[in-house]
């Protein structure tokens, strides 16, 4: 995810005659997060920075997750399709790092993935409705975050389901 330093507006009320000015910042820095949830322990991974996403990027947050679950014989992944997931020096990679199982999900499913569900939760949390003049209050709050999400664990049991509907086109 990029989560830029940046007030997201949600619903509110106004009076037409005297409109809402709400507080912005300039510019486009953002946080870029590799993160990974899983819905058994309701626990998070996430390699977070100013970086660009990049295979390099992807590699290092693959041995994050291995080293999370060194004990794991097995641990696969559901992502969504991003080029840099992709990229040959990363398949080159998990052929020595057999254990690490990707799965991609088909085009345009964010539905399909919970780690999406995950995302807008942080956002809802961090910037919808919230202004923060300093990047670095911003980034501060995000690890707070990101870093706790045992804090949520009841939000997440009811949000990070694993029930998905299979809807099906008219013929």
């Amino acid at each position: 995810m990029h989560l830029i330093h940046q007030n997201v507006p949600g619903l509110c009320w106004g009076d037409p005659k005297n409109v809402p000015i709400l507080k912005t910042n300039t510019g486009r820095q953002r946080l870029n997060i590799f993160g990974a949830y899983n819905p058994d322990s309701h626990s998070f991974i996430h390699l977070t920075g100013e970086e660009n996403c990049d295979a390099n990027k992807v590699i290092e947050y693959f041995e994050l997750i291995l080293k999370t679950y060194q004990h794991s014989p097995e641990i696969t992944l559901f992502l969504d399709n991003a080029k840099y997931f992709k990229a040959k020096i990363v398949f080159k990679w998990l052929e020595q790092h057999p254990k690490l199982i990707l799965e991609f999900l088909p085009p345009y499913s964010p539905n399909l993935n919970l780690i999406e569900r995950f995302w807008r939760f942080v956002k809802d949390k961090l910037v919808k409705n919230q202004y923060y003049k300093k990047y670095k209050t911003f980034r501060a709050k995000a690890f707070q975050l990101l870093n706790h999400t045992d804090e949520y664990i009841d939000e997440f049991k009811t949000l990070m389901v694993e029930k998905f509907e299979i809807i099906k086109t008219p013929v």
